[in-house]
């Protein structure tokens, strides 16, 4: 039973259902939805040369660009690196908003 456990676990973090391809979809796909349901998300980019498979999933580079003074992260570039899981989960991905100043 145990060796079931172990195989199941090695098997999760090969993830062999998940390609390079897919991650850039589900990427794009979260990055789309975000700026629908918010219109002062700052300009989100996907750097797909950065995508790396690891264990449970993927990583892939992430870039927001504020072309206003964003007042709440004092920034107005930086760069996120995000993890796909192996069901498919995004964490790590930025939201970051332009906040207006007047």
């Amino acid at each position: 039973m145990k060796y079931l456990i172990i195989l199941g676990i090695i098997i999760l973090a090969w993830c062999p259902w998940l390609r390079a391809d897919e991650v850039a979809n589900i990427v794009d796909a979260k990055i789309a939805q975000m700026q629908e349901q918010n219109p002062n998300l700052c300009a989100t980019f996907t750097h797909r040369d950065s995508i790396q498979k690891v264990p449970f999933g993927y990583t892939e580079k992430i870039s927001y660009d504020c072309t206003l003074n964003d007042a709440v992260y004092g920034v107005l570039k930086s760069t996120n690196v995000v993890f796909i899981t192996f069901y498919k989960g995004l964490i790590g991905m930025p939201g970051k908003t332009i906040q207006k100043s007047f």
